[in-house]
């Protein structure tokens, strides 16, 4: 192995100090068997590139000439240098013909900081998401503890509308967004008087336009958080209704965002299979029976498909 000068100092080391010795004594060792299948990799691409050009066309052979080709190979190691630090290299791997024999010339970056930098930043993100985690928790825990059907609800939903979501082959951020927001999405009800959640019994016209605005109320609360996805608008929408019958802004169709659709359907299958103060349980069957019967009316026809398909083919069931 022959070792630029340039190389030995980055990991402080001496070119004489690193002559001779292989290269894997100065790999971090849990780096090792990755550098060696990213050797094995160009020995095989070497083998295939040096056989085409070790004869000319007229079958003569070249000898002791250094033919370079087109960078084939990229990958990073973690070196440890002399001090015991971790250096990461990012290395550029060329074929090359070196006096008639299948060789490389490797160009070496020292990008440590760059990596260091991925890793900071990566934990600052692990800690906003354990922080934007915490937020909806104790968002859901907030109306729970007031209204114990709710907070009950809305973590059923929360499961079944993720169910839906991976069901239709949605994208890890919506299934995410259609998570976060069916955990909080009855939050609005905190504006709503305690003893008109739980009373038995039908409630008035009155109530009912007062329950209606849980949603609007919802919105303004959620909206003010910097959340990665929609998650706001999400929540005002997920009563609306196929066909412009839903509230609060009486929306149709496509105008209605599909993570909200699919909110919506989890939303009254899970409402109808359980008990409520002013009703017995209906059971899924029922719940299943209502979305069935006005899909393409009240419900997106590809979520209501979903969403049978894990009830009677997958066998969902609520926790």
């Amino acid at each position: 192995m022959l070792v630029n000068q340039c190389m030995a100092g980055m990991l402080g080391y001496t070119r004489e100090e690193m002559f001779g010795k292989s290269l894997f004594s100065f790999v971090d060792k849990d780096e090792i068997d990755s550098a060696r299948r990213a050797i094995e990799r160009r020995k095989k691409g070497i083998k295939e590139q040096y056989d085409r050009k070790l004869l000319k066309k007229d079958g003569t052979t070249i000898h002791t000439i250094l033919t370079t080709v087109p960078i084939f190979d990229t990958y990073s190691v973690r070196f440890i240098d002399k001090k015991g630090d971790i250096r990461w290299i990012e290395v550029n791997a060329v074929k090359i013909v070196w006096e008639g024999r299948a060789a490389t010339l490797n160009f070496a970056t020292d990008i440590t900081k760059r990596k260091r930098a991925e890793q900071e930043l990566q934990q600052s993100f692990e800690r906003l998401r354990k922080t934007l985690g915490g937020i909806i928790r104790a968002m859901a825990l907030t109306i729970e503890k007031r209204d114990p059907y709710t907070g009950g609800h809305q973590q059923r939903v929360s499961n079944l509308a993720r169910a839906i979501a991976t069901e239709m082959g949605l994208s890890n951020e919506q299934i995410e967004a259609v998570r976060t927001a069916a955990t909080i999405h009855d939050i609005g009800k905190i504006v709503i008087p305690a003893e008109i959640l739980i009373r038995p019994g039908r409630v008035t016209d009155m109530e009912f336009s007062l329950i209606k605005y849980h949603p609007r109320a919802a919105y303004e609360i959620v909206k003010e958080i910097d959340f990665p996805w929609p998650v706001a608008k999400i929540i005002l929408q997920h009563h609306e209704r196929m066909d412009g019958s839903g509230y609060p802004q009486g929306l149709k169709g496509e105008d209605i965002l599909l993570e909200a659709r699919i909110l919506g359907v989890a939303d009254v299958v899970e409402a109808m299979s359980s008990h409520r103060p002013y009703r017995p349980a209906l059971g899924v069957d029922k719940a299943l029976e209502e979305i069935e019967k006005n899909k393409g009316k009240l419900y997106d026809p590809q979520v209501v498909d979903a969403c049978l398909r894990l009830f009677r083919e997958k066998k969902f069931k609520f926790e």
